[in-house]
């Protein structure tokens, strides 16, 4: 990607410049703007979301075998293309290879399934008391669907949010994070416009950070805005959810975790070990499913710490453009100072370092393990969302349940046994919206409805269910003359 490119507005089928003018997006690899990005006002984003509007009915028109056929072009634009994206991700927010990859073959995907979608039934015939009625009902696009979208799984993130909507006839106005503008908004709506989505379907408004919170709550408040998609940290997630609530426009929030990762006596810690990495610092740590905690038995315990505090030492931190790297740089200073506050305080208070530690070099945090985090840390409750993982000992599946439950979040949690039965027993107990039993906590399917309960978030992404999200329902009584 050039670096001098002035990347402008995206709506009605049409670039546009920004009333309030631009900003740069800064690399967290170089330092360096990679693009010069259209800085959104309110009026500009409010112009968007008409746009999209007036879009909408036709496109809601639109047959479904045709619906279908942008949705499976895009995709293939988007595999198509993975070289040239893999770099934009990789300077745009720090991606390895293979996160870059994943990102762009999971949203592929994702706009596949979209496309299976388009022909699932959306009506039903409902009995009547009344021997001369027939009732039914059917559910219809809900109109322009507004798409927050982070900036840590951009491209997969961003077909999450719209990919269905748009299968069954909704406009889109994607709002990307101000660190991925790019990543995280126009390569997916370059790849459907290529794929000849008809213009002002879908928009994208992008804008710096200071005026981020007045452009979301214009758009939120218009009237054309039917749904409201956020992926992104609770405290934002809270704020969104609000200004949903006065416009009384439903919203589906997809939030942060403090995931646990149960590991019984029984399992094989060789074994899992690559699991339990990958789970901890995927994206150096930035993903929202990543393992906060791990929770495991007292008899085992020191041996999982030898044998993961090793595999952490062992990977690489460096430029993401470089093959050999495993992990990438944090996504801006914010971030670093973070992740250094955070296991600071753990260990002023008595946490031991096993692994990596506090120091920031550069933005590269290196892939650090904790024991000793207790309840006056900041790690026991906050979200780390960097490269950091605490262990704990426990001295059965009681003491586990309780702690894996004692956090606000319920995202995702993963339990590592040899006992099948024992496994789906905890899982049961597990406040969580997903599980995985003996597999990392992160992963997840384009298919397979995606979400959190309590502080993580309301609604899910994925799956027949999103097509109920994404429409109205609508019934008809048709009584005879």
């Amino acid at each position: 990607m050039r670096t001098d490119t002035l990347t402008p507005l995206w709506y009605g089928g049409e670039h546009h410049p920004a009333a309030g003018g631009t900003f740069p997006d800064i690399s967290p690899v170089t330092g360096e703007p990679v693009a010069t990005v259209a800085a959104a006002t309110a009026r500009d984003a409010e112009a968007a979301v008409t746009a999209a509007a007036a879009a909408q009915r036709a496109w809601a028109a639109t047959g479904v075998g045709e619906r279908r056929r942008v949705l499976l072009t895009a995709a293939d634009i988007l595999e198509r293309d993975l070289d040239a994206h893999r770099h934009t991700l990789a300077l745009e927010t720090g991606a390895v290879r293979g996160w870059a990859d994943m990102n762009v073959r999971e949203a592929a995907a994702t706009l596949r399934e979209a496309a299976g979608l388009v022909t699932v039934a959306t009506g039903e015939i409902l009995p009547s008391h009344d021997p001369g009625t027939v009732t039914f009902s059917r559910h219809e696009p809900a109109g322009v669907v507004l798409a927050l979208v982070p900036w840590n799984a951009p491209v997969i993130l961003c077909a999450r949010s719209i990919a269905i909507a748009l299968a069954v006839g909704n406009a889109v106005v994607v709002r990307p994070s101000e660190h991925a503008p790019i990543a995280a908004g126009h390569l997916l709506a370059g790849a459907l416009h290529e794929a000849g989505l008809p213009a002002g379907v879908v928009g994208v408004v992008t804008t710096d950070a200071a005026a981020g919170p007045e452009v979301t709550a214009a758009m939120i408040a218009h009237p054309d805005v039917r749904r409201v998609v956020f992926i992104g940290s609770t405290p934002v997630g809270r704020s969104i959810a609000e200004l949903a609530g006065r416009a009384l426009t439903p919203s589906v929030l997809e939030l942060g975790g403090k995931n646990a990762t149960i590991v019984r006596a029984d399992a094989d810690l060789e074994a899992w070990t690559p699991a339990l990495v990958t789970a901890s610092f995927a994206n150096s740590g930035q993903v929202c499913m990543c393992t906060d905690r791990i929770i495991v038995h007292a008899d085992r315990a020191g041996e999982l710490v030898t044998r993961l505090s090793a595999a952490a030492e062992a990977l690489v931190t460096g430029d993401p453009r470089d093959e050999r790297t495993d992990l990438g740089p944090l996504i801006d200073g914010r971030a670093a100072e973070r992740f250094r506050a955070l296991v600071a305080d753990a260990v002023g208070k008595g946490a031991r370092v096993r692994s990596g530690g506090p120091d920031v070099d550069g933005g590269l945090a290196r892939p650090t393990v904790l024991t000793g985090v207790g309840p006056d840390c900041r790690l026991w409750t906050e979200e780390a969302f960097s490269p950091v993982v605490s262990v704990h000992p426990v001295t059965g599946d009681e003491e586990a349940v309780a702690l894996a439950n004692s956090s606000e979040y319920g995202l995702i949690a993963s339990v590592i046994t040899a006992d099948t039965a024992a496994a789906e027993r905890l899982a049961g107990r597990l406040r969580t919206g997903a599980v995985h039993l003996n597999g990392p906590s992160v992963g997840d399917e384009p298919h397979v409805p995606f979400g959190g309960l309590g502080a993580s978030g309301f609604g899910r992404l994925g799956g027949l269910e999103s097509v109920r999200t994404f429409t109205e329902q609508r019934t008809f009584y048709r009584h005879e003359a």
